[in-house]
């Protein structure tokens, strides 16, 4: 995640902003720049103290609080500044405007998760039809025509390690495929048929010997 977020210049003029006391606006603004790049983090009051204001002096329930207000500061579309819903065990926290601030946003940049670019689920459907916004869900179909190929191995668990060893060196994986591709064959191990790989395929990305 980068060091940072962009803050629009409308904040100056923003009613809604304005109304609110000097703690609940610092708060924002030490929230916002922890939003990933799909504008999600954990919803939990006890996990975004942790991670966003651990030596402010404010307790679990001000943090709760402060949500609960955000929540209930609209924007255009209906939505809240910020959007709580469970989703797969987790609390999550979305913020509905979030896509309209990061204008100079470089995505490619971002490490990628298990949604897109996030490890907080995507909000329902019927949230993200209000805004326009579609999650940027990863297209790995490329999984399941790989699959008879590597009988022997697991390709969901392979994936996910495949993904976490391209982020954490902050690699960018250009051609998801062609680097699973070569992940496999190195967890293979094995001297068994390679799979054919297409014509135009860039055989070099991926662990390299």
């Amino acid at each position: 995640m980068p060091r940072g977020r962009f803050s629009d210049r409308d904040r100056s003029t923003n009613r809604q902003y304005w109304s609110m006391s000097a703690d609940y606006r610092n708060f924002w603004d030490l929230l916002f720049p922890w939003l990933d790049a799909e504008g999600r983090m954990d919803g939990d009051a006890r996990v975004i103290k942790g991670i966003v204001c651990p030596l402010a002096g404010w307790t679990d329930t001000e943090i709760e609080e402060m949500l609960v207000k955000f929540e209930s500061l609209k924007r255009s579309n209906g939505l809240g500044w910020i959007t709580r819903y469970h989703s797969n065990g987790i609390y999550c926290l979305w913020a509905s405007g979030f896509h309209g601030h990061q204008k100079g946003l470089q995505i490619s940049h971002e490490a990628k998760g298990k949604y897109g670019y996030s490890n907080i689920p995507p909000p329902p459907k019927k949230i993200l039809s209000k805004t326009g916004v579609a999650p940027m869900i990863e297209d790995n179909s490329f999984i399941e025509e790989l699959r008879p190929k590597y009988p022997h191995l697991d390709l969901d668990k392979e994936w996910e390690k495949c993904k976490l060893w391209w982020s954490e060196g902050n690699r960018d994986m250009k051609r998801p495929k062609s680097a699973f591709i070569n992940w496999l064959n190195k967890a293979r191990g094995s001297k068994q048929i390679e799979p054919k790989q297409p014509a135009q395929s860039d055989d070099n990305e991926g662990l390299t010997e």
